[in-house]
């Protein structure tokens, strides 16, 4: 595998996703991006755009981990593999392992997490059962949070129907009340991903309402917080209740860069740009540009993280920018990476993403290659430049150097 491709699978999963929605959101187009008459209302939007959010979006708390076994206890085996099984009846007969085992975190963790993949019909009986474990067993922690994502995991989704219509569904509000009571546990583990959980799942206002207790009373941190509130951001439809979450990020106390960085993210995800009024748009686009992301002041730093945090601010910037004015992406971030005194590694984040061969284009027809590749020239004639670091900027060179037919001689000076 090339050293390119290597700096293509880190960094270009964001840029991808940016000039890729279009292709996931069949139900908005960008030619509505800045007509709000168009924009979705929660209630009449499908709730699967919520599941599609939150599949991009990942919970901003840790994942509890299964565990792995190569032997896994002969009874736990036999459960599993006991095809004459219907699901109540294996339910039953894993929550009994698993108060047998609930002393061994990780063989307790990979009942719990087992546990999420088989649906019971009577699902009033699951709950009571999680609940009971949670506010009266004795558990790790990592149990007790496997033992949340299960609860959240009886919620019902039905992309076909409306999310006030989803809420309502047999069973559904059961599960968001007793996520709320664990939400308000005096055990942090239960408390802080039941909150995560519940926001993920439950109406816009009151989870948020939800996340600005759990922060006050410290269940979540700044950047959790922050995190959930710009998750709800796309789902809202009123412009001045946008505005009001950006208000609540920005007065966060969040560092900017730490806020662009989570704005990026939210800014790529599917659906978002159309669903976001163009005063929501703008007020991203400031913050984003006052606090772009930084390199190492060592130029021959080429940190693989710093380019793919690169990329992400420079692809949403330039798609925002795109969704507001019309301007071609390509030519966006061409002046974003071409600008007097911009760092050659931005340069070399955007050369090595999915935008590459589109940038290098433009790059070509605003006669700006050979001003590119005198920036790569500072990599490979800079003293310390590794084997590597080289590798990298000679593979983007030659792509550059093919397309524009003209090369530029190395100085043969210092």
């Amino acid at each position: 595998m090339s050293r390119h491709t290597i700096i293509l699978i880190v960094t270009g999963t964001s840029l991808t996703c940016a000039m890729g929605y279009r292709l996931l959101s069949n139900r908005h187009s960008d030619s509505h991006l800045t007509e709000h008459s168009r924009l979705k209302t929660e209630d009449a939007s499908p709730a699967g755009l919520k599941s599609v959010i939150s599949d991009a979006l990942p919970l901003s708390s840790q994942r509890t981990e299964s565990g792995h076994f190569d032997h896994l206890p002969p009874e736990i085996q036999g459960i599993l593999e006991n095809a004459s099984l219907n699901a109540d009846e294996k339910l039953d007969k894993l929550w009994k392992a698993f108060e047998t085992h609930a002393r061994e975190p990780e063989i307790a963790r990979y009942l719990v997490d087992t546990m999420q993949f088989i649906k019971p019909t009577n699902k009033g009986q699951m709950v009571e059962r999680i609940e009971a474990g949670l506010h009266h067993g004795s558990y790790d922690d990592g149990v007790r949070r496997s033992l949340v994502n299960l609860l959240a995991s009886q919620f019902e989704h039905d992309a076909s129907i409306t999310s006030t219509t989803e809420w309502q569904l047999p069973g559904n509000p059961l599960v968001l009340a007793s996520l709320r009571k664990a939400a308000n546990s005096g055990d942090h583990a239960t408390a802080h991903q039941a909150v995560l959980q519940y926001s993920r799942l439950g109406e816009a206002q009151d989870s948020i309402s939800l996340l600005n207790t759990a922060r006050s009373n410290g269940t979540i941190n700044t950047n959790e917080y922050v995190k959930e509130i710009s998750f709800h951001l796309p789902l809202i439809v009123d412009p001045a209740q946008q505005q009001h979450l950006l208000g609540l990020m920005e007065n966060s106390g969040l560092p900017g860069q730490d806020l662009a960085e989570i704005l990026a993210t939210t800014a790529q995800l599917p659906h978002a740009l159309s669903s976001l009024a163009p005063d929501s748009l703008h007020t991203i686009r400031r913050i984003l540009d006052t606090n772009p992301p930084t390199f190492a002041s060592d130029l021959l730093d080429l940190d693989v993280l710093a380019l793919a945090q690169y990329n992400r601010w420079a692809g949403a910037s330039s798609t925002i920018t795109h969704a507001l004015s019309g301007e071609p992406v390509p030519d966006l971030l061409t002046a974003l990476v071409m600008y007097p005194g911009a760092d050659p590694r931005a340069l070399i984040a955007v050369a090595a993403s999915p935008m590459s061969e589109s940038v290098m284009q433009a790059l070509t027809e605003r006669g700006l290659a050979n001003d590119a590749l005198r920036q790569l020239d500072r990599f490979q004639l800079a003293s310390g430049n590794t084997a590597e670091a080289s590798g990298i900027v000679a593979d983007i060179r030659m792509r550059l150097e093919n397309r524009s037919n003209s090369r530029i001689p190395l100085p043969t000076g210092p």
